[in-house]
């Protein structure tokens, strides 16, 4: 609370104190700047959590602007003005989100996309504004209404400004707190390792967009308040563009970093733009300089000189508490290729894949490499779309569906390179991976689903050979490879998948290291008597853990059955040699 609370409190007196030491305009002019940053907040949020970047926040500051303007000159009264500012809210959240959603969805590297379009959108809109004479004013904008509540611009509405400024701070400051921030930080720090985990990215992209934009637009309410005039710049990309930079040098990655921006930049703009002909050369200088030599903006620069005085305390891990029942899947089902055939371009990967693996134990696949091995874990998982045949789990077909949904089909998957999520410690890790297939809405926003913990992953964690234990404050960066691959495997079978995909989960690891590994997997399935495919060039390993063994060749199934038979296999022998560590 003290991390929530202090912040907030001293950013409430400092705002406070503005009209007593430095009179009305100062505060006026603050009173902007706070407006803008708010916008800039926003942005931050969204592009320092999810590493997206929206380019055309202005759209939703213009038309609440402007809708407010209208709404003023209407002189409907208080009551009604507030009911449609928030149905323009509401309008806006939806649209954004919708907006986002339909970008991202199916495609993880559509950033820049997203950035292009709402670029696009608010040059659209900017020319709209421009000459819808009867509606906007046109060019010269809308002017001639009172503030909201008849609030004198020059003084009491500075204390609404100030009020929006406080709460809106104070929300992203505790969002920072809960599970929910953990998901939009995973969005860009690992989205394939997130699908892969159960959660929809293009839902959590565009959950984020909305709640941006709401800021935006509630940034746009207040403006046309304060200046009483709304323009087609209001809604056009250079506000845009002014916003992003602000951001970026205030600090996208820190609450206030925005509010830092804006006004150190549109005091400096203020006061250089009547004596220096050359401000906006240096202001571009200064954000060049701030861009590339802090990217976490003003902000990050305060924080690091701060943590020099008082360094930050080493955080401390949760008390575990029981993890909620994952979601139902269905148990028992064999996982059968019926034909499968996937072809990338002219390329040729799999060939005609069939095979039915029993519904529990332990299936090894070996197969020299280019033999389709892990393409045919990825069209388990959906990172691969096959081109004909069929993948089916019990009377399920589940190929060439989201990668997101996976999880809900009881598929865990461990990819051969250890695929974690970098910028967190490993508590933090194991948390989101507990959320998967069991955390409601309403969990993200509860602290307590920090805690979770299931019976697989305290097994896991409490077994004296894994090292994790003493190393859940740790930064992931810091730990070396073994044991960020035991670590992805905690964050595997933490949902207590059904049918667990394993690639080399034994690469890098040490002999003793190794044996450790192949024991886990072995007591997993045994406690939950479902399905292990793994993938493994180590012979030794295939023949201590498989109970069936399925070889691939050229993308196709060469032979499959206990690991005796296939060794004795003479086309096996002909295509197929194995090492031991």
């Amino acid at each position: 609370m003290v991390y929530v609370l202090l912040p907030v409190s001293l950013l409430l007196a400092v705002l406070l104190l503005i009209p007593e030491l430095f009179g009305d305009f100062v505060a006026y002019q603050i009173g902007l700047y706070l407006i803008y940053g708010v916008a800039a907040q926003g942005i931050g949020y969204l592009w320092g959590k999810t590493g997206v970047l929206p380019l055309g926040q202005a759209l939703f500051f213009g038309f609440a602007a402007y809708v407010t303007a209208i709404t003023l000159r209407a002189e409907s009264g208080l009551i009604i003005d507030l009911a449609l500012a928030t149905a323009v809210l509401a309008a806006i959240s939806v649209f954004s989100f919708l907006l986002a959603a339909l970008i991202f969805r199916g495609r993880n590297e559509s950033g820049p996309y997203f950035s292009l379009i709402t670029l696009a959108l608010v040059m659209i809109a900017e020319q709209v504004a421009g000459t819808m004479t009867n509606l906007t004013g046109g060019f010269n904008g809308m002017s001639g209404f009172d503030s909201l509540g008849n609030l004198d611009p020059f003084g009491s509405f500075y204390y609404v400004i100030v009020a929006a400024t406080v709460v809106v701070s104070l929300l992203l400051y505790v969002l920072n707190k809960l599970p929910v921030n953990l998901i939009a930080k995973a969005v860009a720090d690992n989205e394939p390792r997130l699908q892969l985990l159960g959660f929809p990215t293009h839902v959590v992209k565009g959950a984020v967009f909305a709640f941006s934009a709401v800021i935006a637009a509630l940034s746009g309410g207040l403006f046309a308040s304060h200046q009483g005039i709304v323009t087609p710049t209001s809604m056009g990309f250079g506000l845009s563009a002014e916003m992003v930079i602000l951001t970026a040098v205030g600090g996208r990655f820190h609450v206030l970093g925005p509010l830092i921006g804006a006004v150190i930049v549109g005091w400096a703009s203020a006061e250089l733009r009547d004596s220096f002909p050359y401000w906006e050369l240096l202001m571009a200088a200064a954000f060049i300089l701030v861009v590339l030599k802090a990217p976490g903006g003003i902000a990050e620069l305060l924080e690091s000189g701060y943590r020099r005085i008082r360094p930050a305390k080493i955080g401390k891990s949760f008390e575990a508490i029981a993890a909620p029942t994952t979601k139902v899947v269905d148990s028992d089902a064999p996982l059968r290729f019926d034909d499968v055939h996937l072809q990338i371009g002219v390329v040729r990967i799999l060939n005609g894949v069939s095979f039915e693996t029993p519904p529990t134990g332990i299936v090894s696949v070996i197969g020299p490499n280019g033999a389709g091995k892990t393409s045919a874990l990825n069209t388990i998982t959906g990172n691969l779309r096959i081109t004909d045949g069929s993948i089916a789990l019990g009377k399920r077909r589940i190929d060439s569906r989201p990668p997101y949904k996976a999880l809900h089909s009881g598929i865990g998957r461990k990819l051969q390179v250890p695929s974690v999520f970098f910028s967190m410690n490993v508590s933090e890790n194991l948390s989101i991976a507990m959320m998967a297939n069991r955390a409601r809405l309403i969990d993200l926003f509860r602290p307590s689903t920090y805690q979770w913990r299931s019976k697989s992953l305290s097994d896991l964690l409490e077994h004296s050979s894994v090292p994790l234990q003493e190393e859940l404050v740790e930064p992931v960066e810091h730990l070396p490879q073994g044991h960020r691959q035991f670590l992805e495997y905690a964050m595997t079978i933490a949902a207590e998948p059904q049918v667990l995909l394993l690639d080399e989960p034994c690469a890098g690891l040490s002999p003793d290291e190794t044996a450790l590994m192949t024991n886990l997997v072995r007591e997993y399935q045994a406690e939950t008597g479902g399905l292990v495919i793994v993938i493994e060039h180590d012979i030794s390993i295939v023949e201590a853990i498989s109970d069936k063994v399925l070889v691939m060749h050229l993308g196709q199934v060469l032979a499959f059955d206990t690991f005796e038979t296939v060794r004795s296999n003479p086309e096996v022998q002909a295509v197929y040699s194995g090492g031991t560590k």
